[in-house]
Parts: C-alpha cells; sequence; structure tokens
C-alpha cells in the first residue's frame, strides 16, 4: 500500500513553522519600529538664532536646540579668510577683529566640546552692544566679516551617535553620514 505524503501531521508541521516565521517577521519589524520611535524621541534640532534689538541698542547670538532630545557638540569651527579656527567665536572677535577692543561685550558662553544642550533651551553665544557705538560698530563688523568669507560650522550628536551640522551656509541642520 503505498502511503500518503501530505499527512495530518505534515500538514500540521508546515503550518506550525508558517505561523513561527510570520511571527517571527511581526516581532523583527515591531523592533525596527520601536527603535526608530526610541531615536525620534531623543532626536535634537539645533539653529543659531541672531536678535538684533535696536531699541536696547544690542545684538545677541543664541544656539537653541528646538529638538527633543539633549544635542551634544562635538566640534566648532570658525572659517575665516581661508583659514580654520577651532576657538569660541568671542575669542575669534577679540584675537582676530582689532576694532573689538573698543566694543562692549555684555555676555558671552563657552561652547565646549561635549556639551550637551538639553531639548528646547538656548544657549547664548554672544550679546554685543548697551549703547550706541558698540551696537553699530559690531553690525558693520559683522557686515564685513560676511563680505571676507566668514563662516561657522557646528557639528553635533544624539545620544545615539546620530550626527548633524549647522552652519552659516545652511538654513537648517544637515545629517552627517
Amino acid at each position: 500500500m503505498k502511503s500518503k505524503f501530505w499527512t495530518s501531521d505534515k500538514i500540521v508541521s508546515i503550518v506550525a513553522i508558517a505561523i513561527s516565521l510570520f511571527t517571527l517577521f511581526i516581532f523583527v519589524k515591531q523592533t525596527n519600529i520601536i527603535e526608530e520611535q526610541s531615536k525620534l524621541s531623543v532626536l535634537p534640532y539645533l539653529m543659531l538664532d541672531s536678535s538684533d534689538n535696536g531699541a536696547k541698542k544690542t545684538f545677541s547670538i543664541d544656539l537653541e536646540n528646538y529638538g527633543v532630545g539633549p544635542a551634544i557638540i562635538e566640534s566648532r569651527v570658525i572659517h575665516y579668510k581661508n583659514k580654520t579656527y577651532d576657538m569660541e567665536f568671542h575669542e575669534f572677535l577679540r584675537d582676530y577683529v582689532p576694532e573689538m577692543d573698543s566694543i562692549h561685550i555684555i555676555n558671552f558662553t563657552t561652547l565646549h566640546l561635549g556639551v550637551a544642550i538639553p531639548a528646547s533651551s538656548r544657549r547664548n553665544v554672544l550679546i554685543v552692544g548697551g549703547d550706541e557705538y558698540s551696537y553699530k560698530a559690531f553690525l558693520k563688523i559683522l557686515e564685513r566679516l560676511r563680505s571676507e568669507g566668514f563662516d561657522f560650522e557646528i557639528q553635533y550628536k544624539s545620544i545615539y551617535d546620530d550626527r548633524w551640522k549647522i552652519s552659516s551656509e545652511a538654513l537648517r541642520p544637515s545629517e552627517i553620514e
């Protein structure tokens, strides 16, 4: 007598394997979705904001994190006249712009490597002015620096080591591969 190939045991086994493979596929898909959600829940989004307050005669530059996670500073570089400077903005102004000696700097903050800027917070980089002369002179200096090729670049990362950079060339952060 010839035995049947498709016995009930084989059919049940094949169905069980198919269900297991489908469950594994769903599990992997859900894990990827959860991982992506986890990354998005701590996504930083740094922007450089400048504020020109003519009434108070001040000009301020702030680094603001519009994201939902901390932005960890990895590098800050200034490009000027085909040279690169790895230094704070106020130090660059003091060391390479002689006219800054007579301009009043109200406040400045350092931006050390490794500093984390929390979500929805702002870090003041520089406030200049307070009087008519300092305010107008600094605005002229900024215009001159821009015309002479002044550029900056700040690279930062999330806690998952995703990396971005902002610069005076781009209006928004760009991801670093």
